[in-house]
Parts: C-alpha cells; structure tokens; sequence
C-alpha cells in the first residue's frame, strides 16, 4: 500500500530544520515527506560572505544533506530570489506549488504559522501561498502550521525588526513530543554550514527547551497523526 505524501513548504534552505524537522523525520517514518524550498537562498553579498549564486549552490546541497538526516524523500527547489517573495509573486509560486501537488497528491502540508514566525517577509509570504493552495485542492486533508512559544520569541526580539510574539502551550492545537528524533534535528541543523551561526544559536536554545514542536492545526477530515 502506497504512504501519504506529506509537503513541507518553505521559504529558505534551513527553515525545515531550524522549524519542523522532528516533525518531519516523525513523519519519514510513516509518509512520504517532500521539502519544497521557494527560494535559492542567494543571499545578498551585505548579508553573506560568499553571497550569489555561489551561496545558492552551497545552502541547495546544505539542504539536501538536511533532508537526508532526518529521512526525507525529496527535496524541490523553485529557485525564487532570496528576499523578494512578495504579494506579486504570489499566484507563481502557487502555480510551481501546484504543479508539484498535481504530481505526487499529498495529503498534508506543513509551513509556518501566518506571520511566517519570525515576521521574514519570504516566510510570510509561503505560508499564505501554501494556505492558498490549501483551500484549493479539496484532497488536501490538512495543513499544519508549526508556531513557537512566547519564551523563544521574547529571546529573538533583536533578531530581526519585529519578531511576533509567541504563544503559549495552551493555544496551539498540535504539541509533538520529538524526543525520539532529536538528536536528528540537531544533525540536520548543522547541515546548514554557511548559516552556522544561527545553528549554533537555535541549537544552544533547544538543548534547554522541552524536546516539542508546536503547530496550529486547520483539516477537512481526519489526516496523519504522529505517535
């Protein structure tokens, strides 16, 4: 019998390990698991040593090795500007994404809550180009958006211009326990060389956080369940 196919949708080369990885390598056990990465992450030169499609090619096999360490399947780039996702690009995007749902018919999608959780601009942009496509594929059994929790958010407010708030425990629809995989997230985080600094980080927070993956929850009818 064939597995479900579960799309995790995000914007840059690292968002699905610093997010949902545990999440997903759960998953891998059970589904399909395809990462779709809407941009190349060429970062510009101001922010990145290397920059360019360089960096593009690095933070691409970055990802593929992040993929593999938590049991990925696939891995797609749609190869959009790092930094440009806007409301113009919105109907592209969808379409690239719908391409990829027309060929492999998942049955879940996992992004980030709509504020893209750190208030990135490219993230906000998938999420609400991934719940787009969501609302139009009626098969789609649901969709996952994976959150954090006030505490993370608080020790990020210099991270970026403005990094939403948090939420707490009892908000979320969806808490699940990684700690069966989380040296795998650990792993698939120091993937991600050229962005060792932020793995360094995230990675120092999760060693003094419960070992949990927050998501809200929107589904049509009863879809994967995890443990």
């Amino acid at each position: 019998m064939k597995k479900p196919t579960v799309f995790c949708i995000i914007a840059h080369p690292d968002d699905e390990s610093f997010g949902p990885s545990g999440t997903l390598a759960l998953l891998a056990k059970i589904s399909e698991v395809h990462v779709i990465c809407v941009t190349d992450g060429a970062s510009d030169e101001r922010f990145h040593p290397v920059g360019g499609k360089t960096l593009a090619k690095i933070r691409s096999a970055e990802l593929k090795a992040s993929a593999h360490a938590l049991g990925v399947n696939e891995v797609h780039m749609l190869g959009f500007q790092d930094g440009s996702l806007n409301n113009n690009l919105y109907h592209e995007i969808a379409e690239a994404i719908q391409k990829l749902v027309d060929k492999y018919h998942p049955t879940l999608l996992i992004t980030t809550e709509l504020r893209g959780v750190s208030g990135h601009l490219d993230h906000v942009a998938v999420a609400m180009t991934t719940s787009y496509v969501y609302a139009k594929n009626s098969a789609i059994d649901a969709i996952w958006y994976n959150c954090v929790s006030r505490e993370v958010s608080d020790s990020m407010q210099d991270y970026f211009v403005y990094f939403p708030k948090g939420f707490a425990r009892e908000q979320v629809d969806m808490v699940v326990d990684i700690s069966a995989v989380f040296t795998q997230k650990v792993a698939a985080a120091m993937c991600h060389e050229s962005q060792k600094k932020d793995a360094d980080r995230v990675v120092a927070r999760w060693m003094e956080s419960p070992k949990e993956e927050w998501f809200f929850v929107e589904k049509r009818r009863d879809s994967l369940t995890i443990g």
